[in-house]
């Protein structure tokens, strides 16, 4: 199968393109011509250099394409609006070439941002039924263009040829991205920042999981269908980040971090960049609920219908060497 990757450098293309090369399919990508130095990429990928910015490549990107994985995500423009219409354009206009060019499935990669993080939600396991958020509630335009995107691809879908797929993750990490706000290392100890107090529980998913979804979406198709893509159990934060470093062969230091002192680097990290003539800082609210958050998400719909398992997740929920 030829298939076409967006946001290809992206911690979750990372991932998908070896899983889907390993799988014997030829891959194509689209690659910001800042992102990466073309001597570190695989001889086995097709680039065609640009952005969602660029509408005139799209018939050339789907061209011959059996599949489209579009992981690309613009994050720039979250206070002037831009971040919205360019996401929205491109992955419409993404879409709209697929369907001209035959492309038979189409899988779209959003968010359980969509959701949103009102308190009202603490306690409760969302599925894919869950309302979406509010734009008023959104607190960022990530997760409001996520809606707007998925709400146009819902209108479009009855009027597709193609298979469309879409699928929500939690948040991404990896064998060398930490499941924390940030971590710092330090020989084999390693100190790891969460927000608040660090007992809830948040949707941390391995990006290899969510890569062999991606498969199985790919290999046998809905017609429509949207699946959450997230733990099938759930650790306290601070356990799960624990563990994460033990596999990793670091002894993990969690420091809690309280709201009050990120709201005060999202004000320093704003009045820097403003002073550099770059877009300010802005969405403190956004990442503190993002990581105080206790919501749980259901993985059930995918387990159920496609036999999916978290397992690089579980297996790290589950160490014991610790």
């Amino acid at each position: 199968m030829k298939i076409l990757l967006t946001g290809f450098a992206g911690n979750l293309g990372k991932a998908v393109a070896p899983h889907l090369i390993e799988q014997g399919h030829d891959l194509r990508v689209l690659l910001h011509g800042a992102v990466l130095d073309p001597k570190e990429l695989s001889p086995n990928l097709e680039i065609i250099w640009g952005s969602l910015s660029h509408p005139d490549l799209f018939d050339q990107l789907v061209e011959d394409v059996d599949a489209v994985v579009h992981c690309a995500w613009d994050g720039r423009g979250a206070n002037d609006g831009s971040m919205v219409r360019v996401n929205m354009e491109g992955s419409l206009g993404l879409l709209e070439a697929a369907e001209r060019h035959g492309v038979k499935t189409f899988i779209y990669i959003s968010s359980v941002a969509t959701y949103g993080l009102n308190q009202s939600l603490w306690g409760k396991v969302l599925d894919e039924d869950q309302a979406f958020v509010s734009e008023a509630d959104s607190l960022n335009a990530y997760p409001w263009a996520k809606v707007l995107i998925e709400n146009e691809l819902a209108k479009a879908k009855d009027n597709l040829r193609m298979n469309l797929a879409i699928v929500r993750p939690g948040l991404l990490f990896s064998a060398e991205k930490a499941p924390a706000k940030k971590l710092i290392k330090k020989g084999q100890k390693a100190y790891g920042m969460l927000v608040g107090s660090a007992k809830n529980h948040l949707p941390y998913i391995h990006v290899d999981d969510v890569a062999e979804m991606i498969s199985m979406l790919l290999a046998a198709p809905p017609k429509y269908a949207v699946y959450n893509a997230v733990p099938t159990s759930y650790t306290p934060a601070r356990d799960f980040l624990k563990r994460w470093g033990a596999q990793a062969g670091y002894r993990v230091k969690v420091i809690k971090m309280p709201k009050v002192v990120l709201r005060m680097m999202s004000w320093a990290v704003g009045r820097l960049k403003k002073a550099m003539g770059r877009e300010g800082g802005g969405g403190v609210d956004y990442q503190i609920m993002t990581g105080v958050r206790d919501i749980r998400y259901s993985a059930q719909k995918a387990v159920k219908e496609l036999g999916w398992q978290d397992r690089k997740t579980t297996a790290i929920a589950q160490y014991a060497g610790h």
